[in-house]
């Protein structure tokens, strides 16, 4: 739930989503399944039947036909197996998992899209953009795709897409940390890069998480019910909402993409002259979980290249925040939330620190 059991509300479901009951019930259930599933035994062959089992329902959910689903640690690592001995391009909007491999050479252009030129044999390109939410449209065929904010929110039409690879993690779709995948139209596109096992298909090896995987899978298919059921549409009232509410108490807040498809859950609201980090630590003691940039290193608490790179000078870009609605969002919590911004936005003006710029 948004409202969790110590009365705090989470509204940083871009860093990591709840558990889904699903997910959860999986990983209870399978607890006490002992098998390596590398064995040929009864215990071994069960959770080689979960982890196949798995992997066709992955497919299945995200419409993809012909290819391969590799199962990893999570989309870093889905990352690097794909890209360490490519040469392939992104633009500075990509996770920090993506740009440690590409020359980060596509520009961008001010409404937050990447401007692209005809080739995509060589491309990276994310589908949604987890500090602003803003939608890429992606040319059929791209390289490879960073899926990981828009699977579980919007309807990402694989099989039009058609990508050469893509990646997810599962803690973005309320599942458990620490277990991802990448998908392959063909294994001849990659190298592993962890040797000494047969596992998955001799591209990753190590045994086999059964527990996160199964849990995994529930948890997809779930999130993706969420999409076929319209509950993002609900949330996205809830998101324009709250950024309507926020400009009714300062008029100078700016909502970065509003103009741009977005995801329906996010939202990154610039206050000029009031710092994020400062929004964050207030919004923190006042019971909400919000951001200011990504969660991409421990103890990060701003990152502004994005917007930097978008046209904010420096120090709006340091007033911003990032606020991720989940699906248990209600409007009451909205509200809770706009009376407590515009109680800190009322003591910081009084406090001699605003500014117009």
């Amino acid at each position: 739930m948004t409202l969790l059991q110590n009365g705090r509300r989470y509204f940083d479901w871009n860093a990591s989503s709840l558990l889904c009951d699903r997910s959860k019930n999986s990983l209870i259930s399978n607890l006490d399944l002992i098998g390596n599933a590398s064995s040929v035994h009864s215990e071994g062959r069960k959770a080689r039947n979960i982890i196949e089992r798995s992997r066709d329902d992955i497919m299945d959910l995200l419409g993809l036909n012909e290819g391969t689903i590799i199962f990893t640690s999570g989309a870093s690592e889905s990352a690097a197996l794909f890209m360490h001995n490519k040469k392939m391009q992104c633009s500075a909007i990509e996770h920090d998992c993506v740009k440690k491999w590409c020359e980060v050479s596509i520009p961008i252009m001010k409404n937050g899209l990447v401007f692209l030129n005809e080739s995509k044999n060589n491309l990276a390109l994310q589908i949604a953009n987890s500090e602003t939410g803003i939608l890429q449209n992606l040319p059929k065929g791209v390289a490879c795709t960073d899926a990981v904010q828009a699977v579980g929110k919007i309807d990402c039409k694989f099989e039009k897409i058609q990508p050469d690879a893509l990646f997810l993690a599962s803690h973005k779709v309320c599942g458990p940390k620490g277990v991802g995948v990448l998908f392959l139209k063909n294994e001849d596109l990659i190298q592993p890069t962890i040797v000494g096992g047969d596992q998955e298909f001799g591209l990753r090896a190590g045994t086999e998480n059964f527990l996160l995987i199964a849990a995994f899978c529930e948890a997809l298919a779930y999130s993706i019910d969420l999409v076929k059921n319209g509950v993002w549409q609900e949330i996205e009232i809830l998101r324009n909402m709250l950024e309507n509410e926020v400009r009714e108490v300062s008029e100078n807040t700016i909502v970065v993409g509003e103009e741009e498809k977005r995801l329906p859950n996010t939202t990154c609201i610039i206050t000029p002259g009031w710092k994020g980090e400062s929004q964050v630590i207030g919004l923190d003691l006042e019971g909400f979980s919000v951001s200011s940039g990504t969660a991409c290193s421990s103890g990060k608490i701003s990152e502004v290249s994005l917007l930097k790179e978008m046209g904010y000078n420096e120090d709006r870009a340091h007033c911003s925040i990032r606020i991720s609605l989940g699906p248990d969002t209600k409007k009451s919590d909205i509200e809770a939330f706009i009376f407590s911004w515009k109680q800190l936005y009322s003591r910081h003006k009084k406090q001699g620190n605003y500014t117009n710029d």
